[in-house]
This record gives structure tokens, sequence and C-alpha cells, in this order.
């Protein structure tokens, strides 16, 4: 929640003229009422001018501008008298922001049935409900009329809405779009989902969120057409990859510079669409660095790129995470990922790799992972793993020729941290000399705690 608004009133009482400025700037001054656990809003608001309404309403304490708090509201009179009261005034509302944790049944049939009618002025609109019992809070065809066409922001959490995307296709001025913690009842099929998105031309900001794995049903409509997204610069999702595959499958989106998807307990990853969709940003760097960490709470995580030679000053990191029970689906399960991603086979120079806990030790499953990046210049690993990777680097594969087809323009290897028990050096000088053989050097650099 916002701190209280500023003390505007005083200005009221310096002389008329200042008196009338401020009545006849309202939102140039950001006027908003303060109300105190005795005030009644409703009745403030038939006394002061018509001002627009923003709306912050906590079920622990409201603020409003009409903004009200409460330290006990049990000891008030109704919390939601205030909330109902500003709601009602809805060709002045402009923002609504309302959270509620472990709400009675019958406090958001209140909200939920003030909010039935439409609110033509609302530009954001930011819905929350906390609650660890399985009564979930709906919203049904009739929440807000079925109409925002002012909406520029909206945000739900915990909400089941199937219905949303009536409500989507009347805010043609949507930028932002945020859906978190969407639950079973609430699961809008991907399909039905593009169709929405195609309608918001404007849109900047989407998130895409599930309480837990929903998996998409394996039958698939018609081949799609394709739409274009021109706004998108940021996409959030957490899910099952298949559900983000078939929406990915049907928009463009040129503008896309930032995402952090998540993908739950899968044991196979086909992600041709996805890459698709990133694919331009990539392309945009002519080289960049690449972080694979591996933690021991059964994630693992893929973070790139950082800003080595890029055309725009800051880009942002592409977080890409993956849950995994068991250690060896961790490397596995990255393999997958990044082997799908061509780009990275010529763009990856540096590669970190980080591990907050223990993770597969098998050396073919690195040597699987590295094959897909054979530009890496620069390595980094952690000391722990020193044997099995050292042994990977000098093990050939099937079909390699020799163990310097792993990584073949690495001229730099660093190995950071402390070695558990005898520290063994023997795999990685088999590996240096063999790289010196070839007329090819390899500095190696030791970083200890």
């Amino acid at each position: 929640m916002q701190d209280r608004p500023w003390d505007w009133e005083k200005l009221l009482h310096v002389c008329r003229r200042w008196r009338y400025i401020v009545f006849e700037s309202p939102i140039h001054l950001n006027l908003q009422l303060f109300c105190t656990e005795e005030s009644r809003v409703r009745k403030l608001l038939d006394i002061w001018p018509p001002y627009p309404l923003v709306i912050r309403f906590n079920y622990d304490y409201t603020d409003l501008p009409v903004v009200c708090e409460w330290d006990e509201p049990e000891d008030c009179f109704d919390p939601t008298d205030n909330l109902v009261a500003a709601l009602e005034r809805r060709d002045r509302v402009r923002e609504i922001q309302v959270y509620m944790a472990k709400a009675p049944d019958h406090l958001c049939e209140q909200i939920v049935t003030a909010m039935e009618k439409p609110f033509p002025a609302l530009r954001s609109l930011s819905f929350r409900s906390v609650d660890d019992s399985e009564v979930l809070l709906e919203l049904d065809d009739t929440f807000l009329n079925g109409s925002a066409p002012c909406l520029r922001d909206l945000s739900l959490w915990g909400i089941s809405f199937p219905s949303l995307p009536l409500l989507l296709s009347s805010t043609s001025d949507l930028t932002c779009l945020n859906l978190f913690d969407i639950p079973e009842f609430g699961y809008i099929p991907p399909e039905t989902m593009a169709i929405s998105l195609s309608s918001l031309p404007k849109l900047e900001c989407l998130v895409i969120k599930f309480e837990s794995p929903i998996p998409s049903p394996k039958e698939r409509n018609r081949a799609p057409t394709r739409f274009v997204l021109p706004s998108l610069t940021k996409l959030e999702f957490e899910g099952e990859s298949e559900y983000l595959e078939v929406l990915a499958a049907q928009f463009d989106a040129p503008q896309l510079n930032e995402f952090a998807i998540t993908f739950a307990h899968q044991f196979v990853f086909d992600i041709p669409q996805t890459v698709r969709l990133i694919n331009n940003y990539l392309d945009s760097f002519e080289a960049y660095s690449l972080t694979l960490t591996f933690k021991s709470w059964n994630c693992a995580s893929i973070t790139f790129p950082s800003n080595i030679t890029h055309r725009f000053a800051f880009p942002p990191s592409y977080v890409w995470l993956i849950m995994c029970k068991e250690s060896d689906r961790q490397v596995i399960s990255v393999t997958q990922i990044c082997s799908q991603i061509l780009l990275f086979r010529s763009g990856v120079k540096s590669l970190v790799i980080e591990c907050g806990g223990l993770v597969d030790r098998n050396p073919t499953l690195w040597l699987q992972l590295f094959h897909s990046f054979p530009s890496v210049q620069s390595l980094q690993i952690p000391a722990h793993l020193e044997p099995s990777i050292a042994s990977a680097l000098e093990r050939p594969t099937e079909g390699s020729l020799a163990a310097t087809e792993v990584f073949p323009s690495l001229h730099s290897l660093s190995i950071v941290g402390n070695m558990p028990g005898k520290t063994v050096k023997q795999p990685i000088q088999s590996f240096v000399a063999a790289r010196q053989r070839s007329g090819r050097l390899v500095a190696i650099s030791r970083v200890r705690y």
C-alpha cells in the first residue's frame, strides 16, 4: 500500500486564489482525501467536489484517496462500507486495488456485487485473493458488466475468472496483463487466450502463472493464424511448457526484450515455438554470457544474456527456471532446452556454471550439455565439480574425433571455490595438455573462498 497522501487541504486556508487553483487542478495536484477510523467516506464524497477516485482496500484496513485505515476494524463500523461507498461513484473511479486475505464469503460477495456494474473511467485494476482453503474467489461475466474500455492495467492473483476473455475483448488500450496463481477452475485454454491477446495491440507486459501445473489437452484445433503484438516487451510464464508452446505459436513479439519462464517437473521439453518467439532478441547480440545454475532445492535456471556488445545500453536478463525433483534431471532438462536454441551455438562466448548443492556428476551428461555451446571461449565452474567436468572435457562422445572437439575455442577456464578433500588436478592437466598439442592454449585460474 502507498503512503498517505500529502496534506493539500492546508493550502485551502492560505487565500481565496490558492483555494481556487487547488479546486481547479485536482488531477495535476493529485488531490486525495484522507479519512481516519472515524471518517465516513459516504458523507465526505457528498461534500467534496467530484474528484477522480483511486480505491485501495485491504481486508485489515482501507487505504483510499478517499483513504481509510483501521488498526482494528472489528472495533469500528463495517470496514467495507467505505469501499462500497466509493465504488458507488463508478463514473469517478480511476483505480482499484483490492487485497483480501482469508476474507469471509459475505465480504467477498459484497465487493464482487458492487463491481458488477460498468466502471467507464477505470484505468487500473488489481484484485488479489489469498486463501489457504479450497474456497476460491470466482468472477463471472457480470464482473464490471463485462466491459472496461479505459482499462490500462489488469492484475489478478489467485482468482478464478473463466470469463476473462469477454472482458479483454473490450480493453483494446490494455498495456499490462498480470495473471498470478491461476487456479485450476480458472483455466483458460491457450487458443482462447491467444484470441484475447490478438485484440490487445498496445500490450507491453504479459504475465501468466498457474497455481499448479495444469496439463493442456493433447488434441489441438486447426493451425492458428499468427498475429503480432507490436508493443510486447516483457513476458513471464509459469506452468506446463505445452501451454506456452500453443500460445507462442500464435503470435510474434518483435520488441520482446525480457522474459522469465518456469517449467515445473517435466521430463521432455519440446519448445520450438517458444524459441522462435525469442530468437529476434537473441539475434540482436553478437556475443553474450550464459549462466547455468543448479540448486539443491530441485531447481535449475538458465540466465542470459549479460551486457556484451548489445545495441541497447542496459539489456535485461532472460531467466529460464526448470523445477526438477531428481538431480540428474536438472542437467538433462537444461540440455534439452539449450540444445533447441540454435543461436546459443554461435552466440554464447562465456559460460558460467553455478551449483548451490549436489547435482549429477555423470561426465556423459555434462558432455551432452557442453556440445550445445561450441563457441565458448571462457568457462567458469565450481571446484567441487572439477573432477566430473574435467572428465567430460577429455571424454569423446560417439561421432567425436578427439577430446578437443568440446569447446574448440576455449582459452580461459576459471575454477571457483574450495575442492572438498584432496584436490584432483590430473584430469584438467590432461585436457590442457591435449589442447597444447593441438596448438591451442587454455589458461587456468583458481579462485578460492
